[in-house]
């Protein structure tokens, strides 16, 4: 048998085995794909069926299956809960391999499945949308669309949807839609899909301007088209939708219905608490006043791993209102910053997006720009070409006329330029050994000029050298003494500061004993003499007014406790911080500043000295506040994180008023705050705005705390 009919038989038979290959990779069913086992087959076949291919010699056809099973593995990857992220593998191969082999088709759909990879699962729009458009031009550049083009059309009219740019996301989709109608090459199911996806997303475009019944008229159309076809997943997305939408105009009812239909699909074809639907659910039972049920979808929401930042939203929005109802200020305010950070994510996502939008829009009218420069620039040269080929033809006229002429002169002329260029060569023969001879004078000169330069340049150079070490080490002792001096300053200004502290602390000490023993005694007495004289009274006006006096006494009493235990708290050094801000935030009246404190589950021990100042800059910003921040809420708490604790003092009083209208609130009082915060090692930031003020103090840890477990939480009055 020859060679040649040995090579025909071995391609045959891997011909045979392709077709038998080429058959087992079946239909992937999308709504299945929460069963790990079916998954699981899918990826071993798929994965066989490449490797056979890759094995395979390199034919157009093996090629095309190649490029189909890395295609099949990217699609079934992007469906596949916690391994999204091989996805992005196969289409960086499927794009890669294409490209090498020019194969345009199964480059564009390498670029698009990384598209949805960057789309869907990472939200990254920016780059999706930059791979839309290098799509558009490798199909626009080869003047073919392949019938992908409409594909390109959808996924730029759902990013420019998401941008805002409304007018122009409505005519991608409508490209997209005019597309399939013409005839793609698509299935039955496939086209369903497509068409309700496209009205799905010209609804929520008309959602997002605003105009209920256009967006409810596309979303039900969607939801004639996908209930003819067997994507219960297609079918989930339109009832999240409805749902949606539903929610947004207040129709509980209706939302609920949809929601519910959602969930039910959800919680048959993905993975288990993994809902979309939840977030929706959790607002529509709110509305509809089942805080219970509302609390529960929440609950689910916050508990999932990686939720969509609109669901999340929905469900902090929903928790915020529920503890704001029972009057849980604190929970409430965690969940309504979430909430918060949420919405400003979203918000942020379609800034980013309108961005993209306008930039790419200035790069194409820059490349048509280019375009059209180019063509002018063609033209330009097309003419410049056609008078050079004129002047050429003039030119060789020219020389052709010039070389007759020279050819008809006479021999006697041609020997006297002979003689005449041989004089002329000698002459220049005996000219070039004269200047060889000055030319070899002029080098040896240069040369001992050269060696001369050099001597006296190394002389210099040395000289330089031995000056800047002598003034860098000048400058190395100006500088060390510079630092040994600002280095005893810093140690005389902290050791200033404290004494200054100390000299405060014993004097407030003073006071607080002078307040409790002197004036305290002094009241106690008052109040005995006058029970005294009110027995001896008999007239029934002055025992009434005697009477009178009796609660002002007492309030007398109660503030000179309140203002001596401020000063200094009793048995500070034994009942330590958290104890004694409690105790602080408990003695402040309810009125007219209502004051919470909170403290986190993790404590950590500072010394007596830290702690008594982190009390004293605590103190004095409450004073700060019922002085004059004119604020009905205020909290204070206590954060310990791993390398420091973090105190925040928040009102919601005049904010950045107040500077304008009380300049002392910046005078002595926060320079003492400042002082002590300094002197501590702490940091002290102030954020005052129109809501209100914040000053946040972070004290790292010494390395002498002890920890503690506890968790407290006060409100004054």
């Amino acid at each position: 048998m020859s060679i040649r009919r040995i090579i025909l038989l071995i391609s045959l038979l891997i011909c045979s085995r392709s077709d038998l290959v080429a058959q087992t990779l079946p239909t992937f069913v999308l709504d299945r794909r929460a069963d790990q086992v079916y998954m699981d087959s899918l990826s071993q076949l798929a994965w066989q069926h490449y490797s056979f291919f890759q094995k395979a010699p390199s034919t157009p056809r093996n090629d095309t299956l190649r490029f189909e099973s890395l295609l099949y593995l990217g699609n079934l990857f992007k469906w596949w809960h916690g391994r999204y992220d091989s996805t992005l593998f196969f289409a960086d191969q499927l794009t890669k391999q294409a490209q090498i082999k020019k194969n345009l088709k199964f480059s564009v759909l390498g670029i698009l499945l990384s598209e949805s990879y960057y789309h869907s699962i990472k939200q990254n729009y920016l780059q999706a949308l930059h791979l839309n458009f290098q799509a558009k031009d490798l199909l626009q550049n080869a003047k073919q669309e392949l019938m992908l083009m409409w594909r390109v059309d959808m996924n730029l009219g759902e990013l420019y949807g998401l941008a805002g740019d409304s007018q122009r996301a409505i005519q991608f989709l409508l490209n997209a839609q005019e597309g399939i109608r013409k005839g793609s090459g698509l299935n039955v199911q496939t086209t369903i899909k497509n068409q309700a996806f496209i009205e799905q997303k010209i609804g929520a475009i008309y959602k997002q301007l605003g105009n209920f019944p256009l967006s409810e008229q596309y979303y039900l159309t969607a939801k004639t088209i996908v209930e003819r076809g067997q994507s219960k997943t297609s079918q989930a997305y339109v009832y999240d939708d409805l749902g949606e939408l539903y929610l947004l105009s207040k129709q509980y009812n209706l939302a609920l219905f949809y929601a519910k239909k959602a969930e039910e699909i959800w919680d048959r074809i993905k993975p288990v608490g993994q809902s979309n639907s939840w977030g929706t659910l959790a607002c529509v039972y709110y509305g509809l006043g089942d805080y219970e049920r509302a609390l529960m979808y929440a609950q689910k929401v916050v508990q999932l791993k990686r939720p969509t930042v609109y669901v999340q939203e929905q469900a902090y929005q929903t928790l915020y209102q529920l503890f704001e109802q029972k009057h849980d200020w604190a929970t409430s305010t965690q969940y309504y910053k979430k909430y918060i950070i949420a919405r400003d994510s979203i918000a942020f996502i379609q800034r980013k997006n309108e961005l993209a939008s306008l930039q790419k829009k200035a790069e194409l009218n820059q490349l048509q720009l280019q375009t059209q420069q180019d063509q002018r620039l063609q033209a330009e040269r097309l003419l410049t070409l056609q008078k050079q080929s004129e002047l050429d033809k003039l030119q060789a006229r020219f020389r052709t006329k010039t070389l007759l002429e020279t050819a008809t002169l006479s021999d006697q002329q041609r020997r006297f330029e002979r003689e005449q260029a041989d004089a002329l060569l000698k002459e220049q023969r005996a000219t070039q050994r004269l200047d060889k001879q000055a030319f070899d004078q002029q080098v040896l000169q240069q040369e001992s000029r050269m060696q001369k330069n050099w001597l006296f340049f190394i002389s210099i150079f040395s000289v330089l050298i031995i000056g800047l070490l002598i003034l860098l080490l000048y400058s190395v002792q100006l500088r060390r003494r510079k630092v040994e001096a600002t280095l005893q300053l810093a140690t005389e200004r902290k050791e200033a500061d404290r004494r200054l502290i100390q000299t405060q602390e014993l004097e407030r000490q003073r006071m607080a004993a002078d307040l409790h023993d002197d004036l305290g005694g002094t009241i106690a007495i008052l109040r005995r003499r006058l029970l005294d004289l009110r027995q001896h009274m008999g007239e029934p006006h002055i025992i009434q007014e005697f009477d009178a006096l009796q609660p002002l006494i007492q309030r007398s009493s109660a503030d000179l406790r309140r203002i001596a235990h401020n000063l200094m708290p009793p048995e500070f050094a034994r009942i330590g911080l958290t104890h004694a801000l409690e105790q602080l935030i408990h003695s402040q009246p309810s009125q007219p500043t209502h004051f919470t404190f909170f403290s986190s589950s993790v404590q950590r021990k500072f010394s007596v000295e830290t702690e008594l100042n982190i009390y004293r800059i605590v103190s004095e910003l409450i004073q700060n506040i019922n002085k004059h921040a004119e604020a009905q809420r205020a909290a204070v708490q206590m954060l310990y994180h791993e390398t420091y604790l973090s105190v925040t003092v928040e009102d919601d009083g005049l904010g950045s008023h107040v500077t304008k209208l009380t300049p002392e609130y910046t005078g002595i009082g926060l320079k003492t705050i400042s002082l002590r915060a300094n002197y501590i090692g702490a940091s002290l930031r102030k954020d005052a705005s129109q809501a209100g003020t914040l000053f946040v103090l972070d004290v790292p840890y010494s390395s002498n705390y002890e920890p503690g477990w506890k968790s407290n939480s006060y409100s004054s009055g």
